[in-house]
């Protein structure tokens, strides 16, 4: 593990420093060519043989070819930035860390003896923790308190195993917040996981996913405006002259192959911003199927039909399938329930996935500006906002929230409130009379003042008066 661990660190120190500086070489090179070359050589100062000297031309070419150097220097350098100070680890747990320390112990104690120090962990599990299990790469089976279970259940909906729990990383020794892969190549939990870049030297998580798609857009456009300009003035170079530029040709080549791979990737990330998955959910986005602890604000009278799993300050879990009543305060329960294979629980919607990733403001979708809304898992409903398909389990169970109670109940009351006004309407056989009698009583009903008596004697009084201005 430590020369496992010892070789991904070398392998992103690589990365980091040397692929930038191949990359900063290789647009160097281009902008030589484009601005030095063609522009300046061969449309301000051509020879007097071929043409005369073009100035807008060249120009409009340096305009738009700075534009798009700038952005993708922009991007790119923010790119870096946030996979280096903010990747979007999860923190490992407080059992890695006392591993880690007793095996430093160990190091210690006998000197050069590795075979000693790479000893099994002994079943006891580790001093300070709850554990019952043999060996610490186990979740916690206590029913104490589980240090970082709080995170989960008090939001009201969680991705968790199948008997109520979050899911464990043995590796990291630490509960896995909802959508976090384990990478293997840094040996860390990271939110969001999308894949291990090796043009950045880490990983694109929620953090910088972002990003990452603003730079390949950009650097697509950029590859095919070099492509369009390289392939335009070396097609007319090569009817003047029957020669070819070898530099040129260059240029547009790398344009064709660099433009060609980002504009996949532009294509493929924007396509996982829509849906909003990611590179390692697609692979089995299909047939995946979710477990998922939604809260019950209000237990069933009858037994439910699927399990449920109660927290609490003093207890960690107990799942059932039966009721339970529980006369704690403090308690949360949740009914645990699986989606549809292949249902995205977190799809909001083509435009709201998009405006997850990219922000609710068009210069958002542009620059590299502010993070992802997503980053944001300060929400009561979960670490990521839910969807239809959550809705839907919920009606399915049973379960309805208070807000959503309310939301019907005033849907009904407006519904019955335009019905009796129909009917008024079609008995006086009176259209487009106002007065202010009716004027009052559509104020009422917009602000939502009043009660059901007030506005039957509002009708009657319309009834009234448009009657009596009819007959007169």
């Amino acid at each position: 593990m430590a020369q496992a661990s010892f070789n991904h660190k070398a392998v992103n120190l690589w990365t980091s420093r040397i692929i930038p500086l191949i990359l900063m070489g290789i647009v160097g090179y281009v902008t030589y060519v484009v601005i030095v070359l063609i522009c300046v050589d061969y449309l301000l100062k051509p020879p007097t043989s071929l043409q005369a000297p073009r100035h807008g031309a060249a120009a409009a070419i340096l305009v738009l070819y700075s534009i798009l150097l700038l952005l993708i220097a922009l991007t790119y350098f923010r790119l870096l930035y946030t996979v280096t100070y903010n990747p979007g680890y999860v923190p490992r747990g407080p059992q890695w860390h006392a591993q880690r320390e007793r095996k430093t112990r160990e190091k210690r104690q006998n000197g050069r003896d590795y075979r000693k120090a790479q000893s099994p962990v002994s079943s006891e599990g580790i001093e300070g923790d709850a554990i019952t299990s043999s060996g610490d790469a186990f979740a916690p089976t206590t029913t104490e308190p589980a240090p970082g279970l709080r995170d989960f259940y008090s939001k009201d909906a969680f991705v968790c195993q199948g008997d109520g729990r979050p899911i464990w990383c043995s590796t990291c020794l630490n509960w896995k917040p909802d959508r976090t892969h384990h990478c293997r190549e840094i040996e860390r939990c990271v939110r969001k996981m999308d894949h291990f870049c090796p043009w950045v030297g880490g990983v694109v998580s929620e953090t910088s996913f972002k990003f990452f798609t603003q730079f390949v857009a950009w650097t697509a456009i950029y590859c095919i405006f070099n492509l369009i300009v390289a392939a335009y003035f070396l097609a007319e170079y090569r009817r003047k002259t029957h020669t070819l530029n070898v530099q040129w040709l260059v240029v547009l080549c790398l344009g064709a192959l660099f433009g060609l791979f980002t504009a996949g990737m532009t294509g493929s990330s924007l396509q996982f911003a829509i849906v909003n998955t990611t590179t390692i959910e697609n692979l089995s986005r299909k047939t995946i199927v979710w477990t998922l602890a939604l809260y019950m604000p209000k237990l069933p009278e009858a037994t439910p039909g699927f399990r449920t799993i109660s927290y609490s300050a003093g207890t960690t879990s107990e799942g059932s399938n039966t009721h339970t009543d529980h006369p704690s305060r403090g308690v949360r329960t949740f009914a645990i329930l699986y989606t549809k294979p292949g249902e995205n629980p977190f799809d909001l919607g083509p435009y709201k996935n998009f405006k997850s990733v990219f922000g609710d403001h068009w210069y958002d979708w542009l620059l590299p500006i502010r993070y992802s809304p997503c980053c944001n898992h300060d929400r009561q409903e979960g670490e990521f906002a839910m969807g239809p398909v959550v809705q839907r389990m919920r009606r399915e169970a049973g379960i309805e929230f208070p807000a959503e109670v309310d939301e019907k109940s005033h849907r009904r009351r407006r519904h019955r409130r335009r019905r009796r006004r129909r009917r008024s309407s079609h008995s006086t056989g009176v259209k487009g009379i106002r007065t202010n009698q009716g004027e009052d009583m559509r104020e009422k009903d917009a602000s939502g003042i009043g009660n059901d008596r007030d506005e039957v004697e509002l009708e009657e009084g319309l009834r009234r008066t448009n009657g009596t201005a009819y007959h007169s």
